[in-house]
Parts: C-alpha cells; sequence; structure tokens
C-alpha cells in the first residue's frame, strides 16, 4: 500500500497546476481527483477531464510503492497549508490516506481506487518539435483572446493551427476567430516541421493549459500525435485532445487591399476606450462611434443610456471623412496584447474588417468586423 514522503514545495507546484485540469463540475467523482502512485524513486502525479491530461513526477522516499486517487482540490488545500516541509502519506483501509509529519500534525482524507482513473495517453514522440516557450507563449497570448468563449461552438472555441514550408524555415501560424473578430499570428522557426497532414484544431482550455504549463521553461517539446497535441517541460507532460471540425476558411475574411488607413498612439486610444467604456453596462459589448477627419479622429459611446463621453485623439491621416462604429471591447482586447506604439488601423469600407497592425508586432493581424448601424 502508498506510503511515502516527499518535500512540501516538490509537491505543491504540480498539484497547483491540476487544479485547472480537473472537471469540478463532472459527475464522475473519479475525475475530480488527482491520481498518484509511486515507483522506487519517484511520486507521480496525474489529472484529466478527459480532454486535457496531465502527468508529472517529483522525487520522493518511497517506503512501500502503491496507488489511489485524492479529491485534488481538497489534497492541494491541506499541502499548501501543513505547518512543515516534509510530509509523509500512507494509505490506510479502504481508500484512506494518512498525512502527516511525525507528531506535528495528522489528516485523513478519504480517496478512491485507481482502477477506474483514465489512463494517460502515452506519447508518440516521432512527430515534435524543440521550441523556444517564448515562441509558443507570443502566439498564444496574441491569439487566445479573440477564441470564443462557447464552448458549444467547437471550432470557434479554440485556436487553429497550421504549418507552411518555406525556403527560410518552418512557418506556423495559428488563428482564433469568435466570428466577429479575428487574431493571426504567425512565425518562421528553423526547427523541422510537425508534418501536420492539413491542420489541428486546439480547444481554448488546452491553449491556456500550454500557456500556463510553458511558464518558467526556455524551451518546450511540441508535437502532434493522430488526434492529440502534447507539450513536454522538464517533467511535465501535457496531452490535449484535439478538437474534430472544420475552422471557418479565414483567408476569406481579411481583405487583400489596404485602401484606407490611418495611424494611430495604442496607449493613447487604449486609455480613451478604457475611459469611454466607463458608460456601458455591458462587460462583453461596448459599442464605440469613431469619427476619422483629417489628422483627428474622435471616440464617443455609442450607447448613451446612462450617460456619454467623447474624446478626441491626434491620428496621422490625410484621406476623406468617415466613421464606423465597433466593439470597443474588441479594440482593446487587441491593442493589450500588441507592442507597438503606432498602429496602422486599415478600414477599407464600413462594411469589410477593421484591421490591425504594428512595425513591431511580427507577423500578428488583427481583424474587427464593424457594426451595422450606427446610433446616435
Amino acid at each position: 500500500m502508498l506510503n511515502f514522503s516527499v518535500k512540501k514545495m516538490d509537491f505543491l507546484n504540480p498539484l497547483s497546476k491540476v487544479q485547472t485540469i480537473v472537471d469540478k463540475k463532472s459527475t464522475m467523482a473519479i475525475i475530480n481527483n488527482v491520481l498518484i502512485y509511486t515507483n522506487e524513486t519517484y511520486l507521480f502525479i496525474e489529472a484529466t477531464d478527459l480532454e486535457v491530461s496531465y502527468r508529472n513526477k517529483i522525487p520522493c522516499s518511497v517506503t512501500e510503492q502503491g496507488a489511489m486517487t485524492i479529491n485534488a482540490r481538497k489534497l492541494y488545500e491541506i499541502v499548501k497549508e501543513f505547518p512543515s516541509e516534509d510530509i509523509n502519506f500512507k494509505e490506510e483501509e479502504n481508500s484512506w490516506l494518512k498525512i502527516g509529519s511525525a507528531k506535528k500534525a495528522e489528516y485523513r482524507i478519504g480517496g478512491l481506487p485507481p482502477d477506474d482513473f483514465p489512463k494517460f495517453r502515452e506519447i508518440n514522440s516521432e512527430n515534435f518539435i524543440k521550441l523556444k516557450t517564448s515562441t509558443i507563449k507570443e502566439m498564444i497570448e496574441k491569439t487566445l483572446f479573440s477564441a470564443s468563449f462557447d464552448n458549444s461552438k467547437f471550432s470557434l472555441a479554440s485556436i487553429y493551427l497550421e504549418e507552411e514550408i518555406k525556403e527560410e524555415g518552418t512557418q506556423i501560424r495559428m488563428v482564433s476567430s469568435d466570428g466577429h473578430r479575428l487574431a493571426l499570428m504567425e512565425k518562421i522557426i528553423s526547427e523541422k516541421g510537425l508534418k501536420i497532414e492539413s491542420s489541428v484544431i486546439i480547444p481554448r482550455k488546452g491553449a491556456q493549459e500550454i500557456k500556463k504549463l510553458i511558464e518558467g521553461y526556455e524551451t518546450l517539446i511540441f508535437g502532434i500525435d493522430d488526434k492529440f497535441c502534447f507539450v513536454i517541460c522538464g517533467d511535465n507532460y501535457l496531452v490535449i485532445r484535439l478538437i474534430d471540425g472544420k475552422f471557418p476558411d479565414y483567408h476569406s475574411i481579411i481583405p487583400e487591399e489596404e485602401n484606407r488607413y490611418f495611424i494611430f498612439d495604442r496607449i493613447e486610444v487604449f486609455g480613451a476606450l478604457k475611459r469611454i467604456s466607463i458608460f456601458s453596462s455591458d462587460t462583453t459589448f461596448r459599442g464605440v462611434k469613431i469619427n476619422i477627419e483629417q489628422n483627428l479622429m474622435k471616440i464617443e459611446s455609442l450607447y448613451k443610456d446612462i450617460g456619454e463621453a467623447m474624446e478626441i485623439i491626434d491620428i496621422n491621416y490625410r484621406g476623406e471623412p468617415f466613421n464606423i462604429a465597433i466593439n470597443g471591447k474588441y479594440l482593446m482586447d487587441a491593442l493589450s496584447v500588441m507592442e507597438s506604439d503606432k498602429i496602422k488601423f486599415i478600414v477599407n469600407n464600413t462594411k469589410s474588417p477593421c484591421i490591425l497592425k504594428g512595425e513591431n508586432d511580427v507577423g500578428f493581424l488583427g481583424a474587427i468586423m464593424p457594426m451595422n448601424f450606427v446610433r446616435q
């Protein structure tokens, strides 16, 4: 039966990582739990919601090998607040786990046998690449914000991933869209490609877990294996079930021409939008009307039921005056992930998507659909 001792901080780190993976709403009690088991020298930790699976191993002192599952949240809270650095875990009858440190503290918590815990998918590492974590982190950060929060729209609550072999290397591209906006980020890497047959779709939650997992590491292993993608950072393993669906044709959304555009200061416009949004009671829809004249941009609140606001900003524009209406929150979300001081905002007409680009945001493109009406 399971009996081992482990350092508190060694155990706490992987336990913290699984908290957002376990499915707390599931009627399957077993996947509310974390699986812990040992070999001669290591403690292994696994968690899954059947779509995203995680495994890690940490050094420990093993008295007796074994395996059991314990509620992930309760185990994390106990270890986090435990008064000693060294913690002993001993399995008792009927899948109870005694947690203690000499005579200072002792806890008992009920668990479940490991037999019904979903098996961790072993990884075929043939189709993989080694990347800088900064590359994947930037690509996810600059696309995840525009993925849909509606999980019933599987292909939109996701990040689309494709690759293209070029003379200078392999171009990897991530795209996301909730149907009202779009974000695209691409980079050229010198490493070999993933040999993706066409493309893959990574669910939003999986992308979030990748971003969290790679924090603090310089490199990662990233790969595709059948209908799964996997990430390895040190002793952390993450396996994500890919979405079986079709992503919209994003090429048809992005205008090929740049007939009309203006340049504005990112920080200045973001600040104005943030202040104007005070007059919006809807946190997801903050309509603004934008009037463009020669070298001037006037932003005003679209809905004026509880108040109104207007700000004028200097821009670089010498064309004919025009106006558009867009969701100010969408524009703020895009500006918040960009790094350029000056933003190029392309508005060919009032029906085509508004495009955002920046010199310091190489490979990034944001698109926002304008609203179909302007309310005075």
